[in-house]
């Protein structure tokens, strides 16, 4: 009985166990039909169907990964992100679907804000391999870009062409990687986004920090550093960031601290090299940096900073031979970085892999070159061919990566940290001069027209020009505004600019109709330059039009003339840009240079596409044949066209800014040209009205970082106090401001990033520019318009603020814009910029035009140092006193000023030469040295007034004050 009962037990037990299965299958069953049923909710867009459906399902059934992952996708799909992360992390990492639901939660906590976590899900899904790594590693792409970590990118996109036999997309992206313009202000826009919903992620305020660094943000950049610190203390990342920062900042002591907590390896070659040089050059360790750079060009013969920083040492120390032949070499590197671009731009780059990677080995990016090299092997022709490439890409993967180590940098940097650690810290910065923008209230009304139209004609964002002259002889300064109008222009376009006189109680009346220079003939205006060619004592006007010139003599009567045609300048003068007028052959009168861009067919213009294929923009200058400069001798009033006979070749120039300026103290006028997209120029005059073009010898032709740029405006000033004259360079967005160092004889270099001007110019696009001191303490500063020449928004601005950069006794500019007043952060599509002390109260005002907004006068409302100022006027020498060269002693700094021709962009600054004094209660000595070969000497003059000097006069006169504003 009792086994009866047993066997009873059993089978009942076993039916039970049986049935449990069977309802478990069937539930199973169920389950997977509701995840099917759900799956073809996602598919046909209802993820909020698919929600409901498997909600309840998933909650049952914790352990069941795909129902936590098709929740996740389904909660996400239907908006609710938070719900889609809580679910996506359910799935367990042993699960099938632990890749997928990593790559999915990677993509949800972008979305979300939280840049930490996503990165940590991204980098699950990436390992193993297959089609989900490749979508990882997109997604990661993504988000470095995102984040401003370009090192990452590289490693990411290198691993992509890795991977595939067809690797030009990828490498065509490692290449746009290095000159691609940023796109700063769509990034800040999708990162303040994100801060809103995740305020706390640090990955996000490293995001943040890293788009501040990279827009010279600094201050703003350090705080963010900092929260990430405290966030999360000894993080590489962050400290990485920490010493670009400190470098970007001239910090070494906070270098010195976030070098023991980096990886040697987290840094790149150039990256480590340039710190290295940088922090022996901060300590004063001038053979330590010597060191470090030919270190650098041992790992990196083709450094382009390095070969730049050691010409610039060479030049310093008079090896000027050394420097030259430094600069040789930099130029064929350059000359392969533009060979490079050309190719890789260019259609169908595969069937030209072996040039791309002969090109790309000397413009030093081996791990590309090998790549294309692999590709030429297996695109070659013949046997030869292709075993030439496989032995090339075999030579190149071999070379030994030595440097690399976990080690932290510190270590790598050996005894030049302990010297850094014990560099002097800099004093602080001091007051910032403040601005009101008063053109309006002081009668300055004018708008400037570019013509902006639908066809997006490239003359039409390239114009506007101003002048600051005194052209009715009573000592005060007016203003000529030039006027664009409809494009193409009428035959009978009806006379636009406008000459503003001065009233000289802080207003200013429209003279336009009054000085007879409304009745001319019109037409669109460009620039503008100013001079006294006839030597009358007058200044007239010569304005740059569309096809033509325009020469207006001043009569000396309050009234001008059309004299374009008596001096020789009438025709078809094709598309002419910035001119200067000068004494290039010593004979006492004002020659002509003029700049030309590019060949235009404004009847017939070319159209290019935006980048979303649906409309216009205005096109790469690069498209369209380069129009030659043109070199003009004053004979008699009368010019004549001695451009070839002068050595003036131009034939890529395509100019857009001059200065003419003695700029190797040889006595003679020298020309730079500011050229866009090829090389600048430096005309070195020889005597004689000869010149011979020395921009590469000189460093003149391009930036350290290499490639040529494209280059718009030019200042001129002692920017260092050393007493030569230096020159900065607006360029394109992406490209910033050059500052070119003066050595002397003819020698310069970059110095861009060791005056804290690259960064805080790189994510601009400049136009007009020009050095004044704007706080009259002495140290010459720099204001700069800035504009875009394509409306790009939202990811890049348009419509840019000026800005205003003061300079300190180590040749620093600091940006000082955000401190400077209201005008300084409003939007302008800024192009020409002029400045001069409009109501004799020793303070320039700046006054730039824009395109289509009202003309801006920035008229300084703080009280800052002493200063004075001369105005020239040459007997043996030009007129003008164009060339001549002012040494003022006072206060215990010894300053030098020139006056110079052209400058700025299309534009002409004050004819008087001004000195910031500070607190100095005289001006001990001033010393005149005259192009003639004169020099004048004058001692204890007061401060606070404007001198007429007249070369021979041993007298300078006050000129007399204005009268107080009404």
């Amino acid at each position: 009985m009792r086994r009866r009962l047993s066997l009873i037990v059993c089978v009942l037990g076993a039916l039970a166990a049986l049935g449990w299965f069977v309802l478990r299958l069937v539930d199973e069953g169920r389950v997977d039909e509701a995840l099917r049923a759900a799956r073809e909710e996602l598919q046909s867009g209802r993820p909020a169907e698919a929600r409901a459906r498997l909600a309840p399902l998933a909650a049952g059934r914790p352990g069941r990964g795909d129902l936590a992952y098709w929740l996740g996708v389904a909660s996400w799909g239907a908006g609710d992100r938070e719900a889609a992360a809580a679910s996506l992390r359910r799935v367990a990492d042993a699960d099938p679907l632990a890749r997928e639901a990593a790559l999915a939660l990677g993509r949800v906590e972008i979305e979300a804000g939280r840049y930490r976590p996503a990165e940590e899900a991204l980098d699950r899904a990436a390992r193993g391999g297959g089609t989900i790594a490749d979508q990882a590693g997109d997604v990661l792409g993504r988000l470095y870009a995102l984040t401003g970590r370009v090192r990452d990118q590289r490693r990411l996109l290198l691993r992509q062409a890795e991977r595939t036999n067809d690797p030009v997309e990828p490498l065509r992206a490692l290449w746009a990687l290095e000159g691609a313009a940023y796109p700063v202000d769509g990034i800040r826009q999708v990162l303040d986004e994100a801060y809103e919903l995740a305020p706390d992620d640090d990955r996000l305020e490293l995001a943040l920090a890293n788009l501040d660094l990279r827009a010279g943000r600094l201050d703003e950049a350090g705080r963010r550093l900092s929260k990430c610190e405290a966030a999360a203390p000894g993080d590489p990342l962050v400290a990485r960031t920490r010493l670009l920062w400190s470098k970007a900042a001239d910090r070494p002591e906070s270098a010195v601290a976030a070098a023991r907590l980096v990886p040697t390896d987290a840094l790149s070659p150039s990256e480590r090299h340039a710190l290295r040089a940088w922090l022996a050059a901060r300590s004063g360790d001038r053979e330590g940096e010597r060191a470090a750079l030919e270190g650098w060009l041992e790992r990196q013969p083709a450094a382009l900073p390095a070969l730049e920083r050691l010409a610039d040492l060479e030049a310093e120390a008079g090896r000027g031979d050394r420097a030259a032949a430094l600069r040789r070499r930099k130029a064929e590197v350059e000359a392969a970085v533009e060979r490079r671009r050309a190719l890789l731009a260019g259609p169908d780059p595969a069937a030209r892999a072996a040039e791309i990677a002969r090109a790309s080995e000397v413009a030093g990016v081996p791990d590309e070159a090998r790549l294309w090299w692999r590709l030429a092997a297996l695109k070659a022709a013949d046997a030869a061919a292709r075993v030439e490439a496989d032995e090339k890409s075999r030579a190149l993967a071999a070379k030994p990566d030595a440097d690399d180590s976990a080690r932290p940098f510190a270590e790598w940097l050996g005894p030049i940290l302990a010297k850094a650690a014990a560099a002097k810290a800099e004093p602080g910065a001091g007051p910032v001069p403040t601005y009101v923008d008063d053109a309006e209230a002081r009668g300055l009304r004018f708008t400037f027209d570019n013509g902006r139209s639908d066809a997006r004609q490239l003359p039409e964002t390239m114009s506007g020009g101003l002048a600051v002259l005194d052209y009715d002889g009573d000592g005060r300064l007016d203003v000529y505004a030039v006027q664009g109008g409809t494009f193409p222009p009428p035959p009978s376009a009806p006379f636009g600019d406008r000459l503003f006189r001065n009233r000289g109680d802080g207003a200013f009346e429209d003279a336009t109709d009054a000085a007879g220079l409304a009745k001319l003939p019109g037409g669109y205006g460009h620039g503008v330059a100013v001079g006294d060619y006839d030597g009358d004592g007058r200044a007239d006007l010569f304005v740059t039009r569309w096809r033509r010139y325009a020469l207006y003599r001043n009569r000396g009567d309050g009234t001008f003339e059309e004299a374009t045609e008596p001096a020789g300048l009438g025709g078809d003068r094709d598309w002419p840009t910035s001119a200067a007028f000068a004494d290039l052959d010593g004979d006492g009168d004002l020659d002509l240079y003029v700049c030309h861009y590019v060949r235009w067919d404004e009847t017939n213009p070319q159209r290019c596409p935006d980048a979303s294929g649906q409309g216009l923009s205005y096109c790469d200058p690069r498209l369209f044949p380069a129009i030659g400069d043109r070199l003009y001798r004053n004979d008699g009033g009368r010019f004549v066209d001695v451009t070839a006979e002068a050595g003036i070749v131009d034939p890529d120039g395509r100019g857009l800014g001059v200065v003419a300026v003695d700029l190797d103290d040889d006595g003679l006028v020298d020309l730079f040209v500011a050229n866009d997209t090829t090389s600048n120029l430096y005309f070195r005059n020889q005597g004689g009205l000869k010149f011979v073009e020395q921009a590469m010898e000189s460093g003149l032709a391009a930036s350290a970082g290499g490639g040529y740029l494209a280059g718009m405006g030019i200042a001129c000033g002692d920017l260092d106090g050393d007493g030569r004259i230096d020159l900065a360079v607006t360029n394109f967005f992406g490209e910033s401001t050059t500052l070119y160092h003066n050595h002397g004889a003819g020698l310069f270099s970059d110095r861009s990033a060791a005056a804290g001007l690259a960064a805080a110019t790189r994510y601009v696009l400049g136009f007009g520019l020009a050095a004044l001191d704007a706080d009259c303490d002495g140290r010459l500063d720099l204001a700069q318009a800035n504009g875009h020449v394509n409306d790009y928004s939202p990811a890049t601005r348009y419509a840019m603020p000026a800005q205003l950069f003061l300079g300190d006794d180590r040749g620093r500019l600091r940006d000082a814009s955000a401190e400077a007043g209201a005008p300084w952060s409003a939007p302008r599509v800024g192009r020409g910029l002029a400045v001069g002390d409009l109501d004799g109260d020793g303070r320039p005002e700046v006054l730039i035009v824009a395109d289509g907004q009202p003309l801006a006068c920035f008229h300084q409302a703080s009280s800052p140092g002493r200063s004075v100022a001369f105005q020239l006027v040459g007997t043996r020498s030009n007129r003008d006193g164009v060339g001549a060269k002012l040494t003022i002693q006072a206060g215990g700094r010894r300053q030098v000023g020139v006056r110079f021709g052209g400058g700025s962009y299309q534009s002409a600054v004050s004819p008087r030469v001004h000195f910031g004094l500070g607190a100095a209660p005289r001006v001990d000595r001033v010393e005149v040295a005259w192009p003639s070969g004169g020099r004048d000497v004058f001692e204890n003059l007061e401060p606070d007034r404007v001198y007429r000097i007249v070369e021979g006069d041993p007298e300078p006169k006050p000129l007399p004050a204005p009268t107080a504003p009404k």
